[in-house]
């Protein structure tokens, strides 16, 4: 199947048509490219316990077109059966069978979407095995418990090829060794807020799964979005907190979700404890979750409660004094029973190879399984998190870094602050409830909540440019103009989301239904008082604390957003090979913002968008499917233009208009092999109403004319053969300010690499005395980027090199990882002359686990 993918692309790039290449491709791989007409009628289902575990019976009229393919993922063994339905003659579209046997906890057979029938077994311990067999009358399945078979599992004396399932038409076997978590994702439930399959999105959606996390060593969770085209972690300035600073497809993104729910706060500080996966969507998504920046939205999914009970302890240490403690417990309430817990938390403490930085990290995430029968399930989340940060470095100067300095070269691990000044305390709080309960098999409720509060105490450095000399620096290049920047704040927000989601036919189309109301607030009061410091030496700092001027008022407000969206989509299968995707969201948004220092600039304001979404998902053969899209989106702004006058105070004018945007969006999705899947896309995005600080003066607000992202992402993730995984990526964006009346025409937006793509593979040894001994390597590359809309600067290219040793054994893990292996000097972000934001060094952290 890979060779003949490889072929297919060859072709294409040659100036075949794809027309021309489809039906070769498919005479090549039959059993991969069923066609439509090949359907076969699942028309009863029996099951029955026997003395080695459960058979299942799926009578059909013509067994031997069925082909069933597998994955695993933990305790559950999924077979999918491509060009099958179930037919209309079957109470209803699902069948179930829970603890048919003390090993196996449920079995499912239902319709996964109109041409493929999905077979889901789920083992107490763990995966069972599964031999497929066909007879006259259907297709049988005989599932055992992995326990029962262990001997017959074993290797022979002598090496022998992989097991496959043989090419014959009259029987199938499919065997599960064991646990395989791969870098492969076939479902998200970002795209559509159902879960659907990714390649049935008219949209590119990427995830970056718990494993990949792991075998990469991630501490900050931002660092993952690495791995995934057109996604820039731009590093957070000013601070060592482990937040999210992303730049999707040429923009800066806020829009961070946890479980499908906006939470404002999430970019600020974020755990990776709890993570299962992170869920990329590219593009507009106002459709689904309300006002948002145009360039994609991230979803965090959180661990759930296991059916099993397990315990897990974990030790990290590394340079600059890193030290982290982490567990890992799950269990049920009491035997057998569906209800139960899942409690992560976390301690470290740390330096910085910035001088004298230090931090320290609490986190804490119980998670309880409430109510979990068939039809109905409620989980709730509560999550605590303190983040304490001391003698924190601001950003450091260009002229001296990325730009040529008389004076030398600025050491990257200097600290131009106060240290003795310096200081951050935040704090995150979150409860949540998710309540879903099915009327019929077709017809769920879903109803989620949400709330986030930040408080946090910041004391930080600011370096301010002097602009005389054209490179941010005073006469003589070799001080820095500073603020002291004392910013207290505090941020509520919360999410109230209901939605009604079904699935129903109009004679021969399907449609999957959604519809729901969701309820958006969030509250922020923020402070900002300002003290100048003396200007400091580059070089050679000489630390003055006791310059700091008396403090002066600069910022006091309160802002309040409140919006309520009504949206409505359907997924509909025109036929076995055409899916239409139509969505549509009216949103009704309203600001109240005071201005506790000038009452008069005070101001209200409501806004009202509709949100449209169309897409169109085509499948010539089934491995393969070929997409079309069109959305928008809509994001209020809050604040108002300022300029400043001759004399340099302060002139302001009207609040700001909503931002609007646009995508189109054309691709393909292809699954390689069983274990291994590849996006391109080709997309083009609009936007205009953009505010932006800082253009004609330091303290200028503006909203500028528009702005225009394009460009081509390919991305790769999975195994290739068993035990070595691949997650790679491309990206080529041209973004760039299309009308403006302050901007240059044709400049190109801050901080986004022309050229990017990052390669992540590593492998683990399946067999023998070395087995789970395993390595893995990163390249993670990006062009030269400007600085600052005014195109200041261009930040050189780097490229960044990683690695890791690790060993999986039973119940024990260890690991060695290093960032940045040849100790490449580079600059992952900047905002303007005096704000360069230096990359880590060679750093090498260990991990012990153990799970008992």
């Amino acid at each position: 199947m890979i060779r003949n993918f490889g072929v297919l692309l060859g072709l294409g790039l040659a100036g075949i048509s794809l027309a021309e290449v489809l039906p070769v491709f498919a005479q090549v791989e039959p059993s991969s490219a069923i066609t439509s007409s090949a359907i076969t009628s699942i028309t009863a289902i029996e099951g029955e316990t026997t003395s080695e575990g459960f058979e299942l019976r799926l009578q059909t009229p013509a067994a031997s077109m069925l082909q069933p393919t597998q994955m695993q993922t933990g305790q559950q063994v999924i077979i999918d059966l491509p060009n099958a339905r179930l037919d209309v003659s079957l109470e209803s579209s699902a069948w179930r069978r829970d603890n048919p046997s003390s090993d196996i906890a449920a079995i499912e057979v239902n319709q996964l979407n109109p041409n493929t029938v999905r077979i889901t077994v789920t083992g107490t311990a763990e995966a069972p095995l599964i031999e497929v067999t066909t007879n006259p009358q259907g297709l049988v399945l005989n599932v055992v418990p992995a326990t029962d078979t262990a001997e017959a599992l074993e290797p022979p004396a002598t090496p022998t090829a992989p097991l496959v399932p043989p090419p014959l038409p009259d029987a199938i076997r499919i065997i599960v060794t064991g646990e395989r978590d791969t870098y492969r994702v076939s479902e998200s439930s970002v795209g559509t807020r159902t879960d659907a399959e990714i390649r049935d999105v008219p949209q590119s959606i990427q995830v970056v799964p718990q494993q990949v996390i792991e075998d990469q060593g991630i501490q900050q969770i931002g660092d993952a979005l690495r791995n995934v085209s057109g996604v820039i972690q731009a590093e957070r300035a000013s601070t060592p907190l482990p937040g999210i600073s992303a730049i999707i497809r040429g923009y800066e993104s806020n829009n961070v979700l946890r479980n499908g729910l906006r939470d404002t706060n999430a970019r600020f500080a974020t755990a990776n404890d709890n993570i299962a996966q992170i869920e990329i969507l590219k593009g507009p998504a106002s459709v689904l979750f309300g006002q948002g920046n145009l360039g994609g939205t991230i979803n965090l999914v959180t661990e759930l409660p296991l059916e099993e009970a397990a315990y897990l302890l974990q030790y990290s240490g590394g340079q600059y004094d890193f030290h982290r403690f982490a567990l890992d417990f799950s269990s049920p309430f009491a035997p057998d029973s569906p209800l139960g817990y899942r409690l992560n938390a976390s301690y470290d403490f740390t330096g910085s190879f910035r001088d004298f930085e230090s931090s320290e990290f609490f986190f804490v995430a119980p998670t309880t399984q409430l109510i979990n029968t068939e039809d109905t399930s409620l989980l709730v989340d509560v999550e605590y998190l303190r983040f304490q940060s001391r003698e924190t470095a601001p950003e450091l100067p260009a002229a001296g870094t990325v730009l040529d300095n008389p004076n030398g070269e600025v050491d990257p691990r200097v600290n131009l602050g106060e240290p003795t000044l310096v200081s951050g305390d935040d704090t995150i709080s979150r409860i949540g409830y998710r309540f879903a309960h099915r009327f019929t098999p077709d017809w769920q409720l879903r109803n989620e909540f949400l709330l986030s509060n930040r408080q946090s105490e910041s004391i930080g450095v600011t370096p301010t440019e002097n602009r005389e000399t054209g490179v941010g620096l005073n006469p003589g290049l070799r001080t820095v103009n500073r603020f002291l920047t004392i910013n207290p704040s505090q941020q509520t927000s919360y999410t109230l989301s209901t939605s009604l989601s079904g699935r129903f036919t109009t004679g021969s189309i399907e449609h999957n239904l959604l519809l729901g109301v969701e309820l958006l607030s969030d509250r922020t009061q923020d402070t900002i008082t300002l003290r100048q410091l003396a200007p400091i030496d580059i070089f050679d700092p000489d630390y003055n604390p006791d310059s700091a001027t008396p403090p002066q008022p600069f910022q006091e407000q309160n802002n309040q957003t409140t919006s309520v969206g009504f949206y409505l989509q359907d997924l509909i299968y025109l036929s076995d090979q055409l899916i239409l995707l139509l969505g549509g969201r009216f949103d009704i948004a309203r600001q109240d913002n005071e201005d506790l220092l000038e009452p008069r600039l005070s101001f209200s304001r409501e806004d009202q968008a509709f949100s449209p979404r169309v897409g169109l998902v085509y499948r010539p053969v089934e491995p393969i499917s070929l997409y079309a899209s069109y959305t928008e989106s809509f994001l209020p702004i809050n604040g108002r233009e300022v300029s400043v006058d001759d004399e340099g105070f302060a002139v302001f004018g009207a609040p700001f208009e909503p931002e609007r945007g646009r995508q189109y969006e054309v691709g393909v999705k292809a699954d390689i092999s069983d274990t291994l899947s590849a996006t391109l896309a080709l997309y083009r995005l609009e936007r205009s109403n953009v505010a932006a600080q800082g253009i004609t003066s330091p303290l200028s607000q503006v909203q500028i004319g528009q702005q225009r992202s394009q460009g081509i992402e390919l991305d790769i993730a999975g195994e290739i053969t068993p035990g070595w995984q691949v997650i790679a990526s491309y990206a080529y964006t041209d973004a760039e300010v299309t009308r403006d009346e302050v901007i240059p025409i044709g400049n190109r937006l801050p901080n986004v690499p022309e050229h990017a793509a990052s390669l992540w593979t590593s492998y683990e040894i399946q067999t023998g005395d070395l087995q789970g001994l395993g390595f893995g390597v990163g390249l993670f590359f990006q062009s030269e980027r400007q600085v600052g809309l005014q195109n200041l600067f261009a930040l050189p290219s780097y490229l960044r090199t990683d690695a890791s040793l690790f060993y999986r054994r039973d119940r024990f893990q260890a690991s060695i990882n290093i960032q940045n292996l040849f100790d490449v000097e580079y600059y992952p972000a900047g905002r303007d002359f005096v704000r360069i934001i230096p990359g880590q060094p060679f750093t090498i952290v260990g991990r012990l686990s153990w799970e008992f």
